[in-house]
């Protein structure tokens, strides 16, 4: 009786010379206006589409603090359990919704926010 060692090796060894598919990533293209959201210590919304017509957003922190931001409809507010945008970076989220809150731990900070489509 053989031991089925050989085998697994042989089949590990395939799948580690195994050509790569290569995934293209779509670079962000925007679908819409950047508009501003004023973060501060109270929750404001803003609306970035008319419609859930692109499914990205792209999110700048042109301020020095972390602000919390939610996407959603009129009635969305932000929190400090939201996600946190970093001050001075850009993001590229998932979000297909018309508005986004934003609320930050007091110091006020600009969002401007770009809806599109990709990376």
């Amino acid at each position: 009786m053989t031991s089925p060692q050989p085998l697994r090796v042989l089949a590990i060894a395939a799948l580690a010379f195994a050509p790569m598919v290569a995934v293209a990533q779509v670079p962000f293209l925007a679908g819409g206006a950047t508009v501003s959201l004023a973060a501060t210590g109270t929750t404001s919304r803003v609306q970035v589409q008319p419609g859930p017509n692109s499914k990205a957003m792209r999110v700048y922190n042109s301020g020095t603090v972390v602000v919390f931001i939610a996407c959603g409809d009129v009635t969305s507010v932000a929190t400090a359990a939201s996600l946190p945008v970093a001050p001075g970076t850009v993001e590229v989220l998932g979000c297909a919704q018309q508005y986004v809150a934003g609320i930050t731990a007091g110091t006020a900070a600009t969002l401007y926010i770009t809806p599109g489509d990709g990376l």
